[in-house]
């Protein structure tokens, strides 16, 4: 189905609760009702509450159950519009802007945002890296005395792989949470990503050795009187950098342990960054479709 391309097609589009209703069953059963517990195709619809009754085995359904949306007090109109605009914003609204504008709690702004962002996470096997890849690490995390860089303390390390393209530009990028910059931390995100066969460009640092060994064709390159060292891999520079300028315009910072979310996000919306009219669309799509529900003590947990 067609998404919005503009704030204006969206009032239209979903102007009351049925309309958003209606689009969740689109999302969902494309192609009609299937009843998720025998396969049925035929079912009808509940008198008083909005639920699908099917006919061979009696199994009700919704067109929320089993997605970000199961149990949720909130109006499916917030949902939408809070989707949205995390969406088609170049810059996305914190939760703390959210909750302004859709008139709900904090709490429940950063809950509902976060399960947004937790559908825009890389499934497993999805847009991995060929071809010319450049591999860094890098270290996020909050402003602290003391060494900076490799040794770092107090900043979570992340591996962060950027695929150059033809015309020698950046066409995907990953960014994965690492337990360290060890050999075997940075081999598991570079198969976790990266296409087996595909050139993986790297500096000298050790770790990277192994490389070679899990099937990459890996090519350190060496920095004696290089000045920059982004000049050796410009495109994972240029991620990084991006990656701590937004966090820093949009959140401010952002903890150890919620990292990974933000790093879904970005990496989500950076690969899509053509694609930008449609993502509304393809984001209702995951939340329907591919992303679990998860209750606020989960969220607060992870």
């Amino acid at each position: 189905m067609k998404g919005p391309e503009t704030l204006m097609e969206f009032m239209e589009m979903y102007k009351t609760e049925e309309d958003c209703r209606r689009a969740l069953f689109e999302h969902r059963w494309p192609a009609g009702f299937r009843c998720p517990r025998c396969g049925h195709d035929r079912s009808y619809a509940h008198k008083k509450r909005p639920l699908f009754q099917c006919v061979a085995c009696r199994h009700q359904s919704s067109a929320t159950a089993g997605t970000i949306f199961e149990g949720t007090r909130t109006d499916l109109k917030k949902w939408f519009l809070a989707i949205y605009l995390l969406a088609q914003t170049k810059k996305p609204i914190s939760s703390a802007e959210l909750s302004r504008q859709l008139g709900v709690a904090p709490f429940t702004a950063w809950s509902m945002r976060r399960k947004i962002t937790r559908a825009m996470a890389r499934k497993e096997g999805e847009l991995m890296l060929a071809g010319v890849v450049e591999m860094d690490e890098a270290y996020v995390g909050g402003a602290s005395k003391g060494k900076r860089g490799r040794g770092a303390s107090g900043k979570t390390p992340v591996a962060v792989m950027a695929r150059q393209n033809e015309s020698g530009g950046c066409s995907l990028a990953h960014i994965q949470v690492t337990h360290d910059i060890s050999g075997l931390s940075l081999g598991d995100a570079a198969t976790s990503h990266v296409t087996p066969g595909s050139i993986v460009a790297t500096d000298g640092w050790p770790a990277y050795g192994k490389l070679g060994r899990l099937g990459f064709d890996h090519q350190p390159l060496v920095m004696e009187g290089v000045e920059n060292p982004a000049e050796l891999l410009p495109w994972v520079h240029i991620t990084v950098s991006n990656l701590k300028r937004w966090i820093l315009d949009v959140f401010h910072g952002v903890s150890a342990k919620h990292l990974r979310s933000y790093l879904d996000e970005f990496c989500y919306r950076y690969n899509r960054r053509r694609q930008r009219t449609d993502l509304f669309r393809r984001i209702l799509n995951r939340c329907v479709l591919y992303a679990e529900p998860v209750t606020y003590t989960q969220l607060t947990a992870c």
